[in-house]
């Protein structure tokens, strides 16, 4: 069974943008999937025992802020 977690990103304001934060999480161990809401922020990642911090670190690095 997979875990949904959900996080609030600020800074991106376009589909590449949405594209390179999801790139990088996808590099985070246990990271299933992502999805990226552009209208809210909204960053939802699925997997089994993801590690929230890895999910923060990875947004960062890319260039965004989470919440």
């Amino acid at each position: 069974m997979s875990d949904i977690n959900e996080y609030s990103v600020q800074g991106m304001t376009c589909s590449s943008c949405a594209s390179k934060v999801s790139t990088a999480v996808k590099q985070v161990p246990g990271v299933i999937t992502t999805d990226v809401d552009l209208s809210t922020g909204t960053l939802r990642v699925t997997g089994p025992a993801v590690d929230s911090s890895a999910v923060r670190t990875a947004i960062t690095d890319a260039g965004y802020q989470v919440s």
